[in-house]
């Protein structure tokens, strides 16, 4: 009897930490769970976009009203966690004399606190040599205490252990991995992402999709990581098209935040694979946000798949409700890239990269290439890529 059971390897780790706090209004809680890891002068990590909605002044109030103010507040986080931004934060850190962070936004935030954390814990000002050494496993401490608070359903920074650096002198994205520099405590209160404009919550939405799609799909897949993987995608598929269309409805947003998180935990296990390794160099060069990249060039990376992953893309069909039947086989498989597709669509991402510029002649693109196969993820994808195969992944897209 067939049974219908993706393969995997026979041997495979499994790790996360931190706890999850969810419930709307949750963030009413910070004060108290501060508290309770021997914090009381946070510095708030924000960026203008949060701050100026006042998102921020919120959790600020909350924690005064229970009593514990914050040693100060740092909102200068741009796009992309960027090394001078990690450095200037981590040196405004010790000049108000904080003990603690509260990490409050979208990955750019939530990355750029890990970062920090990193810095002060280790006692070290630059994190560029951090950055270039990647991995940063051999004699880690503990950290700091950090609480994250996500504005965005999108990274699930929150969770992982790997933080994507952007290195603007050299235009590269860089993952680096610390098995402590998620935050302690994750407060997921759908209130604070009401807020976000349509356009950024599907792009958010659908970076998380990515996240579950490739996780699922990759050379280190497991069991335990498609289970988080495929009910991801079962929480994005209902819930995505209605808070793009009704931004106040707490049901939707938080079950994005739900589906964001445990997208996070699948692929900081089990790694990603082309969609990644290609939108991080589009916004390496183009300044693409990565979600909005990840939305573009998913379905062309799933197309190219498709025959190396049938297995895997029929029980992603199944989680999106496009399969159909309950076997694993091409024409399940084809489902999942048209119910791609077909969400796009829904939730109005029509872009393509023309719409951003990049160029159409290849010589043009050969930069965005190189750096596309010299990133960490395209090992990790089901079928092998080389740079033809990349700059023919580019073109379609365009």
């Amino acid at each position: 009897m067939e049974s219908n059971l993706p393969s995997f390897e026979p041997f495979f780790t499994w790790g996360n930490r931190g706890r999850i706090l969810y419930s709307p209004g949750a963030s009413a809680e910070i004060a108290f769970e501060l508290e309770q890891l021997g914090a009381s002068r946070p510095l708030v990590i924000t960026d203008k976009g949060v701050a100026g909605a006042g998102i921020a002044d919120q959790v600020v109030q909350k924690l005064e009203k229970s009593g514990l103010g914050i040693a100060g507040l740092y909102d200068n986080v741009l796009q992309d966690a960027r090394i001078e931004n990690i450095n200037s934060a981590a040196e405004f850190y010790r000049d108000v004399r904080a003990d603690s962070l509260i990490a409050l936004g979208g990955g750019s935030v939530l990355d750029t606190a890990k970062a920090v954390n990193i810095l002060i814990g280790m006692g070290v000002d630059d994190f560029k040599p951090l950055a270039d050494q990647a991995a940063l496993w051999e004699d880690a401490i503990p950290l700091p205490p950090h609480i994250a608070l996500p504005t965005t359903a999108g990274t699930g920074c929150e969770v992982t252990n790997v933080i994507v650096v952007f290195d603007s002198e050299s235009k590269v994205k860089v993952a680096v991995t610390h098995p402590l520099c998620n935050a302690d405590i994750s407060i997921l209160d759908p209130e604070l992402t009401v807020k976000l404009p349509p356009k950024i919550t599907a792009f958010t939405g659908m970076d998380a999709l990515t996240h579950a799609v490739e996780g699922i799909t990759s050379t280190g897949a497991q069991p335990i990581s498609d289970a988080l993987g495929l009910h991801a995608i079962r929480l994005i598929v209902h819930s995505l098209p209605i808070a793009v269309s009704q931004p106040d409805n707490i049901e939707a947003r938080g079950n994005m935040l739900i589906a964001a998180t445990i997208a996070g935990m699948c692929f900081c296990n089990s790694m990603l694979g082309a969609a990644h390794a290609t939108a991080h160099a589009l916004g390496a060069l183009y300044g693409i946000p990565h979600g909005l990249a990840n939305a573009v060039m998913l379905p062309f990376v799933m197309e190219y798949n498709l025959e190396e992953a049938i297995d895997q893309y029929s029980m992603i069909a199944q989680a999106l409700g496009t399969s159909l039947d309950r076997g694993f086989s091409l024409e399940n498989a084809l489902t999942a890239v048209e119910g791609v597709k077909k969400l796009k669509k829904e939730v109005g991402l029509t872009q393509t990269l023309s719409d951003f510029d990049v160029p159409s002649d290849p010589e043009k693109l050969s930069d965005l290439v190189e750096l596309a196969a010299g990133d960490s993820q395209i090992s990790y994808n089901p079928r092998p890529l080389d740079e033809t195969d990349i700059l023919e992944l580019y073109l379609k897209a365009l």
